[in-house]
């Protein structure tokens, strides 16, 4: 009965040592596993980062969970270095594509941006300059005509005659006959013809600006006016009948300063038009 006890103690012991034994195995094993798991197997931190050429990497995997909730797109945009160094002025914006967030457990892939390819400039027409609109240029008026015929020339010397008659009868000098005077005067006769209007500044200027250059002088007087029917008698007792006044039709034909006169009678559409220009 010792003997029996003392055995069945013995393969107690022995069984107790086995199951020792197995669970220190069972450690062992599992500490390999877990080193192999837990120790052995690099963490992405520690994996060198390969060489990218943008400014902004991926958040590592261990930490994908936290930031998922975040717009990688902020934090993964490519920047091509050229463009930072020097950017092209004026460049095309370009849009770039959606970053997918890397799934748990694997490295995030660089971010990618895709670069549409830029619109083929295209000049825009460079609008011309529309010159301003120039005003047709206004004919120039033709010289008037001047008609001669011996029925003017005979105007012309008969007023000679009837001014100087009353100049004489005053004991005045006679007025001597300046032919480049009378030319001036029938110019301005011709014009008055042309507007049918007796006047002493008009289209053709004023009288300094015809007389002062044919009388050569300051000095200078005008009388002019219009017969019908060779009446230049009319016009003659009309001149000298005014008052007397220090400047008018008569005291122009009776001032003793004036010693030349030119007379231009010219034929009009309705009447004899007539100028006499006074001189020193």
């Amino acid at each position: 009965m010792i003997r029996a006890g003392a055995f069945d103690a013995t393969l107690r012991s022995l069984a107790v040592l086995v199951a020792l034994a197995v669970q220190i195995v069972a450690i062992a094993v599992i500490g390999d596993v877990f080193h192999d798991v837990f120790v052995s197997t690099p963490r992405l931190d520690d994996a060198p980062a390969p060489p990218s050429d943008t400014l902004a990497r991926a958040a590592p995997a261990a930490r994908a969970d936290r930031l998922m909730t975040i717009n990688l797109a902020l934090d993964l945009v490519s920047v091509d270095r050229a463009m930072v160094a020097a950017p092209v002025a004026n460049a095309p914006e370009v849009a770039a594509a959606p970053v997918e967030a890397a799934p748990a457990g694997e490295p995030a892939p660089e971010a990618q941006t895709l670069i549409e390819p830029a619109p083929p400039l295209i000049a825009e027409p460079i609008p011309q300059l529309r010159p301003d609109p120039t005003a047709a240029p206004q004919p120039t008026p033709a010289a008037p005509v001047i008609t001669t015929s011996s029925a003017t020339i005979e105007a012309e010397l008969r007023t000679l005659y009837l001014m100087n008659a009353s100049r004489m009868l005053a004991g005045l000098v006679p007025l001597a006959l300046d032919i480049g005077v009378s030319d001036a005067a029938r110019k301005h006769s011709a014009v008055e013809a042309q507007n049918r209007y007796v006047y002493h500044d008009g289209p053709d200027g004023t009288a300094r600006s015809r007389y002062v250059p044919a009388c050569g002088s300051g000095w200078y007087g005008e009388n002019t006016g219009k017969v019908w029917s060779g009446g230049v008698e009319v016009l003659h007792r009309e001149f000298m009948a005014e008052p007397w006044e220090p400047i008018n039709h008569r005291t122009n034909i009776m001032d003793p300063n004036f010693r030349r006169v030119g007379i231009g009678a010219v034929q009009g559409p309705d009447a004899v038009y007539i100028t006499m220009a006074f001189c020193r």
